[in-house]
């Protein structure tokens, strides 16, 4: 038996000590004392002597990347490759820890599973008004057999995010069915790359994320979804190395845009916000992104220099004059 698998079955029996361990593993004593030494090296699990103790998985891949990235500093495709290996793994041992979690548990773990589980899990536990929503989504076919409402919901939901940010597969968009569907959740503000081959289904969201039961399904049918920061940030960070080597799509889809838009006929921001469906504070907080960006402080600079950006482009409109906004 594997060190990773003896792991697995402590995390679903919880013994309390390697005797007791060795009874469920069915393993000699001396051999899963050795195993249990390796992986109280790794962190991976806890106790002295002859009692265990137990990391549940985010404390450990956080305390592991953390060291991995003091250690490889200096080499960020090791960096990468290490982080992958270390979020491949976390489905699998996460589902471990829920069989044998307890209301004391630091990290609340739930399942969904059918055809629509990939998107029931985010309108059950995704942030709905704020935050940054991250997803890499290799199969989007499955929204085309979705009800509108459905389609309309997720639309919504989108534009009241600071921004979306979405990873999708260069073949999964060649379908011009998909076309449609892109254009509707881009007017809700949604920002798209593309990968000739996405590692796996995923989404990330404040301290929420979700996993398929099998890390590399594109379409899953059973998702794992788990609360806790430390563990978010690390798939934050993971979404982020892929969002730097996928390809942006042309123009770049800014949220910001379409509010610029209407400012620049003359909206106030908050007449823009209702107009495009989005609550005034959401706009705020868009317009806060663009002066970023830009790296202005005042509407009339941010017009300036967004109307500049958009001259230069290939997108080019047809005001030639940039001007203020309102």
């Amino acid at each position: 038996m594997r060190d990773e698998s003896l792991l697995a079955l402590a995390y679903r029996g919880r013994p309390g000590t390697i005797t007791e361990l060795a009874h469920l593993s069915h393993r000699p004593v001396e051999e899963v004392r050795d195993a249990v030494a390796r992986l109280r090296n790794r962190g991976q699990i806890g106790g002295r002597d002859g009692d265990l103790d137990y990391t549940n998985p985010a404390d450990w891949a956080a305390e592991s990347v953390a060291a991995r990235a003091t250690e490889l500093r200096n080499n960020a495709q090791d960096l990468l490759g290490e982080m992958e290996r270390i979020v491949a793994t976390l489905p699998e041992m996460i589902g471990h820890w829920s069989v044998g979690q307890t209301s004391q548990d630091p990290i609340p773990v739930v399942t969904r599973h059918g055809l629509r589980a990939s998107e029931d899990v985010w309108f059950e536990f995704g942030q709905r008004d704020a935050g940054t929503l991250e997803a890499v989504l290799p199969d989007i076919t499955r929204f085309l057999t979705s009800p509108e409402e459905r389609v309309a919901r997720f639309s919504e939901a989108f534009r009241s995010k600071d921004a979306v940010r979405v990873i999708l597969s260069k073949a999964s968009v060649g379908d011009a069915a998909v076309q449609p569907l892109l254009l509707a959740f881009t007017a809700a503000g949604m920002e798209y790359r593309f990968m000739d081959d996405p590692p796996s289904w995923f989404w990330v969201d404040g301290a929420q994320l979700a996993v398929p039961y099998e890390w590399g399904e594109g379409r899953p049918t059973s998702v794992i979804s788990v609360r806790n920061a430390a563990l978010s940030g690390i798939v934050s960070a993971y979404f982020a190395s892929l969002w730097q080597r996928a390809e942006p799509s042309i123009p770049v889809a800014h949220p910001w845009t379409p509010l610029l838009s209407l400012m620049r006929k003359g909206m106030t921001l908050d007449t823009a916000s209702r107009t495009i469906g989005v609550n005034p504070r959401t706009g705020r907080r868009r317009i806060a992104q663009a002066m970023n960006h830009y790296g202005v402080s005042t509407l009339f600079a941010l017009g300036t220099a967004w109307a500049a950006d958009a001259d230069s482009s290939s997108s080019a409109r047809d005001s030639a004059t940039p001007g203020p906004l309102t």
